[in-house]
């Protein structure tokens, strides 16, 4: 009996033996997946960083219990490769430095709970791995770890059991690879670490940063919109359009093949008034509405010329071009609209049309079908290119002539004030060259008028205005004019009402990293350059391109930082300075080691390409319930 004891108990003894090896070996790790062979997640130079080491970095740099699609999402899986190469490379020159790490150095950490994995900076950027990290939950200063749970609940010290469990339950590990994983990852952190120790920050050059950081600059600007040269100062005269025409006939040619599908087989010239309603409006505001479209019908009946009437009564952006459209084709505009404008003829006023956007008065100039097509689709083409350039053209002409003025000593509103006087004497003679031609050509190629005739030839002046009276008195109170009360008309622009008119504006008060241009297409570039002018009154060499147009800048005020701020702020900037530029020298440095260590890299795909939609990820398998 005593020797069938024996036996079964050495069999136990032998079977605990056997568990506790495969378990706990030295030599192995958790499986990445039930089944699955160990590779190479990262082959470098012919070394092989395992598969097991990617699932455990992947696996503590996504927080746990993470959302699986937003971990995705982040791309976490390449991110953790990146890691591990990363990680090789500060390897490799840990070995040129002579450096290693003591058990005494590794059993700190692991007896603080703090699993430290590499985060690549190389591959995101600095400041995106701060952002990811922070997101991530990952804590650390540059060096990054999980907190593992690895202290009793009741006395709060060590317990060993707790921890191993944690470790096999978070990476897949046994206890003796995680503590070699862990050696690796302090080790890579010990050359970070003395690459950080090397950068020197002094008091003056964290003063000079500090002071272009906080202390603030004053702007005054003159915007120069292309939509106010657009409306107002550019000579769309058939004349000018045909000039730029032939100027342009290459670049016409591309934009005409380009588009050409849009006009083709056939597109109307048109212009519109807007009477604009919503869908769900009351019938008061739709009374308002067909008050303003009855108030067009009646100045159009007067004679007054469509474009003129669009000008003063359209709601849409087109009113300050006569309610231009352009040669709309099919397909182009909502249908009541497009129903109206394909069956009137050519020189035809239609009757209110209702869309989704409120009443509208159509007018067909042209229609380009057959073999006119073309020639008057393109002609409008034409205007439309010639236009847009034109108007760019003008506004940074302008934006340079005033920016020019200020380099004379003129202050930048003295220097708007002189182009503005420019402008407006040039539009005044404009103005009288084409009334002595309206005038000659009418005297020499026309017969006398009509009174019929002399009624259409009036458009906004007194007579205009008397003939619109009149009709008022004479059709009553039924129309809807006359109950939504009087009809409000648009402010005829001119150089000094329309909205986007060149005028001096002042910026808040903004640092070196701020955006005084709003619209600026590289705001913070502004602010950069204006902190290189060195006092009030100086402005920026270069004009500056806005979304729709160009400024000229005259940096207004100054607003140096105190000594009592430095004081104040002193150990904390440099402080944060100094991070800053560790973190740089870092970047810096881990590019080096891959110009020289390691350029060729190769990822396992299979392991770095994120799952789709459904399919199994391929992780490791959770231990929890086992």
């Amino acid at each position: 009996m005593n020797r069938l004891s024996q036996l079964i108990t050495g069999l136990v003894v032998f079977a605990i033996a056997v568990v506790f090896v495969s378990s706990f070996g030295p030599s192995t790790g958790a499986s990445p997946a039930k089944g699955a062979e160990i590779t190479c997640a990262v082959e470098v130079q012919g070394d092989c960083v395992k598969s097991t080491d990617f699932w455990a970095a992947y696996r503590l740099i996504a927080p746990r219990n993470a959302d699986a699609e937003r971990i995705k999402q982040l791309g976490l899986r390449q991110l953790t490769a990146e890691g591990l190469y990363e990680r090789w490379l500060l390897l490799e020159d840990a070995k040129r430095l002579g450096l290693a790490i003591s058990d005494d150095d590794l059993n700190t950490e692991i007896l603080a709970g703090r699993a430290h994995v590499t985060v690549p900076v190389d591959a995101v950027g600095n400041d995106r791995r701060n952002q990811l990290t922070n997101m991530l939950g990952l804590p650390g200063d540059g060096e990054h770890f999980r907190v593992l749970d690895v202290n009793d609940r009741k006395t709060k010290k060590f317990d060993k059991k707790r921890y191993e469990r944690d470790v096999r339950l978070l990476t897949k590990m046994s206890p003796s690879d995680f503590r070699e994983f862990q050696r690796k990852e302090l080790l890579a952190g010990r050359v970070r670490d003395l690459v950080r120790a090397r950068v020197r920050i002094s008091e003056d050059e964290a003063y000079q940063q500090f002071a272009r950081d906080k202390g603030t600059r004053t702007i005054d600007y003159v915007r120069f919109d292309r939509r106010f040269f657009a409306d107002l100062v550019v000579d769309m005269s058939d004349k000018a359009v045909l000039a730029w025409s032939d100027r342009h006939k290459e670049e016409l040619d591309k934009g005409w093949d380009a588009r050409k599908a849009q006009y083709q087989p056939e597109c109307r010239v048109a212009r519109h008034v807007l009477a604009r309603v919503k869908e769900d409006a009351d019938d008061a505001d739709k009374a308002k509405a067909k008050a303003k479209i009855a108030r067009a019908e009646a100045l159009l009946k007067q004679g007054v010329n469509f474009s003129d009437v669009a000008r003063r009564l359209s709601d849409d952006t087109s009113a300050a071009r006569g309610g231009e459209l352009g040669c709309m084709g099919k397909g182009k505009t909502v249908k009541p609209f497009e129903d109206k404008l394909f069956s009137l003829k050519a020189g035809e006023v239609s009757g209110p049309v209702e869309t989704e956007y409120g009443y509208h008065l159509i007018l067909v100039d042209q229609i380009a079908a057959g073999d006119d097509n073309e020639k008057i689709a393109r002609g409008q083409l034409a205007r439309e290119m010639y236009l847009m350039q034109e108007a760019d053209r003008l506004a940074a002409d302008a934006a340079k002539q005033v920016l020019a003025a200020t380099g004379g000593g003129k202050s930048l509103k003295d220097a708007l004030d002189t182009y503005l006087a420019g402008l407006t004497a040039a539009q005044d003679e404009a103005n009288k060259a084409a009334g002595k031609d309206k005038k000659k050509a009418a005297t020499t190629t026309k017969p006398k008028a009509t009174k019929p005739e002399k009624a259409a030839a009036k458009s906004e002046g007194e007579g205009a205005d008397k003939g619109s009276a009149d009709a008022d008195k004479s059709e009553g109170a039924d129309k809807p004019e006359a109950a939504a009360g009087a009809v409000e008309e648009n402010e005829i622009l001119t150089f000094a009402t329309h909205p986007h008119r060149p005028t001096i504006e002042t910026s808040l008060p903004f640092n070196q990293s701020g955006s005084p241009l709003p619209s600026a297409q590289d705001g913070t570039g502004v602010a950069r350059n204006v902190f290189e002018l060195a006092k009030a009154g100086d402005t920026l060499k270069d004009v500056v391109q806005l979304a729709n147009g160009y400024a000229a800048v005259q940096l207004k005020e100054v607003t140096a930082v105190t000594d009592e701020q430095w004081q104040k702020d002193r150990e904390t900037y440099m402080g944060s300075l100094r991070g800053a530029k560790q973190d740089d020298a870092v970047l810096n440095y881990v590019r080096r080691l891959k110009s020289t260590l390691g350029s060729e890299v190769k990822y396992d795909k299979a392991l770095v390409t994120e799952p789709k939609a459904g399919e199994s990820d391929g992780a490791p398998m959770s231990d929890e319930g086992e």
